[in-house]
């Protein structure tokens, strides 16, 4: 494995990742490189959403919620 070395990140960013990382219970460094991964592949926004969507339904108290169901109350809300 390489190692790159960023300057001048803004403490913003710093703060957003670290807290993304603690969110996907990963060290700042595994999000950093997932980051990077998903940017340099294009394959970001649909699975970052789809991999928070897991995670909030993993925190719903009384169990997951089913994808159908999630589905079908979004297209409740937009009718």
């Amino acid at each position: 494995m390489s190692t790159i070395t960023l300057h001048d990140v803004p403490e913003d960013l710093l703060s957003r990742l670290q807290q993304r990382a603690q969110a996907h219970g990963r060290s700042f460094n595994s999000e950093v490189v997932d980051c990077l991964k998903r940017q340099a592949t294009g394959s970001g926004d649909a699975d970052t959403w789809l991999r928070d969507v897991e995670h909030l339904r993993a925190q719903v108290l009384g169990g997951p919620i089913p994808v159908q169901e999630l589905v079908a109350a979004t297209e409740r809300e937009s009718h």
